[in-house]
């Protein structure tokens, strides 16, 4: 607790009963706190104080939702999050928590006021996964205002969460792997796409591939993941670490990404020799024609075009990558090795990155059938 200037910290009680005490604010003014018990005004005081010994705005009714949101934004998030992770905070909070509950004292937010602007996005026709987002940002901003004493209680905890009809991820079939790998023969972006699709990498991870991460040759042939690219406003692309710790991963090469990764070296190589000194050495694997990483948006598009090229439909860059996990579990590997290769946190993701293949319900047949025929022989 901050240390208590001369006549602060007296509680006392007034004519009307009510409990009162006093703080002083950087400023120099004096913030009068109350309450119908003691023990009210004692928490709120030294909330107060702990506030003002941390340099934040003290708890009280004129501290608007808006005011509050920006400086945990500038000061809370930025310095210790991700910039996606900021950006995406920041553009959730001018977009959907401002204009609503913007105006609203931070300490009087109620679970309706919540659960009102929930509706209201659903209404516009906001996607759940939309509207959970809003949940995370507000979420996140209203537990660290409660660990500082801002509120009383985290009002985001106290409404049910929106729940959607859960949809599988796009996969291809084999025949539509097969059909997209040759229409994408000749493309700048054809290794890209083969070796995503041999590794179950994430678009941004591709995009942030290293040579020195690359180990094409010896007994066991490997990409250790190690950065990705992500892109902010602006379209400005920024190199960061892989989304979470499991992340940064090993991923074993079959012979097929091998042959795709060699031909991109040649390419890079001759790329690099065409621009000469204007080239950025950033020692990508998958670079754009000066050296810099891809854009997000040139891979979509490339994407598209070989797709509908190839006849398939409804699939985008990270249909490879759900691909990847269903192809492996076709073939046998273990869930967790599965889920180790993708880079997920947990075998929940893995499963919902595997979906039965009709070839695999053919091998399932024909094992049933063989189990039947052991048993009556």
């Amino acid at each position: 607790m901050g240390k208590r200037g001369n006549g602060e910290g007296s509680i006392y009680q007034d004519s009307r009963g009510l409990y009162r005490a006093a703080v002083t604010l950087e400023s120099g003014k004096r913030k009068y706190l109350s309450g119908r018990t003691r023990q009210d005004v004692a928490r709120k005081l030294n909330a107060a104080l702990e506030s003002r010994e941390k340099g934040l705005p003290v708890p009280g009714q004129r501290l608007t939702t808006a005011a509050y949101l920006n400086d945990w934004l500038e000061n809370t998030v930025k310095p210790s999050q991700k910039p996606l992770t900021y950006e995406k905070y920041r553009q959730v909070v001018a977009t959907h928590i401002t204009p609503a509950l913007g105006r609203l004292p931070l300490a009087r937010l109620q679970p309706r006021d919540v659960a009102q602007l929930q509706s209201s996005m659903a209404a516009k026709g906001l996607s759940v996964a939309t509207i959970n987002g809003m949940r995370t940002a507000l979420g996140a901003a209203l537990s660290k205002a409660e660990q500082w004493g801002l509120v009383v209680r985290n009002v985001v905890r106290l409404v049910d969460a929106p729940r959607g009809p859960e949809t599988e991820p796009r996969v291809f079939l084999p025949e539509e792997a097969a059909a997209f790998l040759r229409a994408a023969k000749g493309d700048d972006l054809e290794h890209l796409f083969t070796a995503a699709l041999a590794t179950g990498l994430r678009p941004a991870e591709a995009r942030g591939l290293r040579w020195k991460d690359v180990q094409l040759t010896g007994a066991a042939p490997a990409i250790e993941v190690r950065q990705q690219v992500i892109e902010l406003p602006g379209r400005r692309r920024v190199f960061d670490e892989p989304k979470s710790a499991h992340g940064r991963r090993s991923v074993p090469l079959i012979p097929v990404a091998i042959a795709a990764l060699s031909a991109q070296k040649r390419r890079v190589a001759e790329m690099h020799l065409a621009v000469g000194p204007l080239w950025n050495d950033n020692d990508l694997v998958f670079p754009d024609e000066l050296g810099g990483p891809l854009g997000a948006r040139r891979v979509r598009d490339h994407f598209a075009r070989i797709a509908a090229h190839a006849q398939v439909r409804d699939a985008s860059p990270h249909t490879l990558r759900h691909s990847t996990g269903t192809f492996l579990l076709a073939a046998g590997v273990p869930d967790r090795v599965v889920q180790a290769i993708l880079g997920h946190g947990s075998a929940a993701m893995t499963r919902h990155y595997q979906h039965v293949l009709p070839m695999m319900m053919t091998d399932a047949g024909t094992r049933l059938a063989s189990f039947f025929e052991a048993v009556g022989s």
